[in-house]
């Protein structure tokens, strides 16, 4: 912490060798070992020498709170060009000022209660459908499985498509892009290039135009059906001050944002829960007794408040947040504690950092949900969906969601791990997730079931 601070001014310290090359690839290698010794070594404040930009990356609450309270006009999106790349011009990642905040009040109102609790029933037929599919024995590939089951969800919620063949389609479109993005091509920006087709941004590229002329097709489609109650239904029928509506391009970006960011995050933080707490007996036997009180057919808003649950989730994404850090482009000089951060620099939250910190967490790599139960943590303490007036527009969603389909899955099946290995993170893209998947195997389904009584 600043503890100590007498006043004096200076640069946050750069880890040696102060080399761009040597410190990203030390990061990509094992993000979560580069951290543990450069904070040991460093203290809680440092600079990373990023080929996007320094960056004062920094694990203390005290700083997360100054980053995140940060004035909108202070700062700007950090590595645009990169994301823009990802998620098109004109998403509400992208943008800033006025317009994101205009932006982020469209998109708001699905996403949080009544609307949002209307979709509980749907989260769990989406589960128990692709339960129905697994057979008993090995192979059970858990991400892709949670991959399909939040797909489902988030394609009924943007699109309002419940036709399975274009539902299918959605998935292969979305999970090939995913697929595609290389961390080094993010990481490394002179990698974006063609290369006769051959790089991993050929790669890329191909899947978003395949992913590009999906979006543009449903959006056409669906300018000559009726109003319904999805997003893209939403999108079509705003209109801003002036009268105007969106633009196809607009609307593209905004589907394509939620698209990806509304799928790939949860799939991921499901597969580190469901593998964490078969690692981990005792946490499942407490889980599935609190799931059991509740009764056969419980409310999805019962499921939802359950506390232990709450605090299993809370816990899987304080150990593996789906995004490392949480970024903002200074326009103006910043006093972060006693370091002095000059405008141009960006400033990040890392949340990996923050979320295995001692100081707050003890025995911080231990999966422990009970500290969720024993005190609460302010919102600079615990942030895996990032903070202040950009934090993510869908962590409501996710985290119930994340409930509802743990539920299924937990009164439907008995699992366990095909492997005894120790599953280690590993960068997919601009996200992070379990390394070779999650493994596991179906042992038997729970009859009767109460998630289906």
């Amino acid at each position: 912490g600043y503890l100590g601070y007498d006043g004096k001014m200076e640069a946050a310290p750069t880890p040696p060798p102060n080399s761009r090359l040597i410190q990203t690839v030390l990061y990509l290698a094992d993000p979560y070992r580069y951290y543990k010794r450069v904070f040991a070594r460093w203290g809680d404040t440092f600079l990373f020498p990023s080929f996007n930009g320094d960056v004062v990356l920094s694990r203390d609450p005290q700083a997360a709170k100054i980053i995140f309270t940060l004035d909108p006009a202070d700062f700007t999106v950090h590595a645009v060009d990169r994301l823009r790349s990802i998620v098109g011009s004109h998403s509400v990642l992208a943008l800033e000022g006025d317009r994101h905040k205009r932006e982020r009040k469209l998109l708001n109102p699905p996403f949080h209660g009544a609307r949002m609790r209307s979709y509980g029933t749907q989260m769990q037929e989406a589960a128990l459908q692709e339960i129905s599919r697994w057979q008993p024995g090995p192979g059970l590939d858990l991400h892709r499985a949670m991959q399909r089951i939040s797909l489902t969800i988030i394609t009924r919620a943007v699109f309002g498509i419940v036709d399975p063949a274009q539902v299918e389609r959605t998935q292969a479109v979305a999970t090939e892009y995913m697929d595609s993005m290389s961390p080094l091509v993010l990481m490394f920006p002179f990698l974006a290039h063609d290369w006769l087709g051959l790089s991993p941004w050929a790669r890329m590229q191909r899947a978003r135009q395949e992913f590009d002329s999906l979006l543009y097709e449903q959006i056409a489609a669906r300018r000559k059906q009726p109003v319904g109650e999805d997003i893209l239904s939403l999108l079509l029928s705003t209109r801003y001050e002036d009268g105007s509506g969106m633009t196809d391009e607009q609307i593209h970006s905004e589907l394509l944002t939620l698209l990806i960011a509304g799928h790939e995050t949860t799939a991921l933080s499901l597969s580190w829960l469901f593998y964490h707490l078969y690692r981990h007996p005792e946490t499942l036997v407490r889980l599935r007794r609190e799931l059991d009180a509740l009764g056969p057919r419980p409310e999805p808003e019962q499921i939802a408040q359950t506390p232990y649950l709450d605090a299993c989730c809370q816990e899987t994404l304080r150990l593996y947040p789906i995004v490392g850090e949480v970024f903002r482009q200074l326009r103006r000089p910043l006093e972060l504690g006693r370091f002095r951060v000059p405008a141009g620099t960006s400033v990040s939250v890392s949340v990996i950092g923050l979320h295995t910190n001692p100081a707050l967490y003890p025995e911080p790599e231990t999966f422990r949900p009970e500290r969720f139960l024993e005190r609460k943590y302010s919102p600079f303490e615990f942030v895996p969906f990032g903070g202040g007036i950009r934090r993510c527009l869908g962590a409501a969603f996710a985290m119930y969601e994340m409930k509802q389909v743990a539920y299924a899955v937990l009164q439907s099946c008995e699992l366990e791990l095909a492997t005894a290995r120790v599953i280690k993170p590993v960068m997919r893209g601009p996200t992070m997730g379990p390394k070779g998947g999650v493994q596991m195997r179906l042992c038997r389904r729970r009859e009767p079931t109460a998630a289906q009584s």
